[in-house]
């Protein structure tokens, strides 16, 4: 028996908490991020931009075997964390109009500054991508 740390999202019920994945109805295709190919303990929860928060609950950590394409043991709740860094807006522009001016991002870019990521409890975080 092989197995590998993955990360599955959570899903919400009809009071929008965060629900514990059961292993006996979670399937391959609810694998939200998988381990490196050298580090089978070792998973990168990747897409977000610098400064998201994400809740704790949202993601859930289990072993899982590749071979026989079952979870293994419990899922363990990923405590929340925010994303490294500073999520600053990049190519800032302005039109003017007969009342003032708007002002947007010329490409909708964002700069990052770099940063430490923060874990624990997050209580106003948003939902991520």
């Amino acid at each position: 028996m092989s197995k590998e740390l993955v990360v599955v999202e959570a899903v919400k019920d009809n009071n929008g908490a965060y629900v514990k994945p059961d292993r006996s109805t979670e399937t391959p295709d609810n694998i939200a991020f998988l381990p490196n190919a050298s580090a089978p303990y070792v998973v990168h929860i990747i897409g977000y931009d610098a400064g998201d928060s994400i809740p704790d609950g949202k993601y859930y950590a289990a072993f899982y075997d590749p071979d026989t394409q079952k979870f293994l043991g419990q899922f363990i709740a990923v405590p929340g964390f925010t994303v490294a860094g500073e999520s600053t807006p990049g190519n800032v522009q302005v039109t003017p109009t007969d009342v003032g001016g708007d002002v947007t991002l010329g490409d909708n870019s964002s700069t990052t500054t770099a940063g430490s990521a923060t874990t624990g409890s997050t209580t106003d975080s948003t939902t991520g991508k």
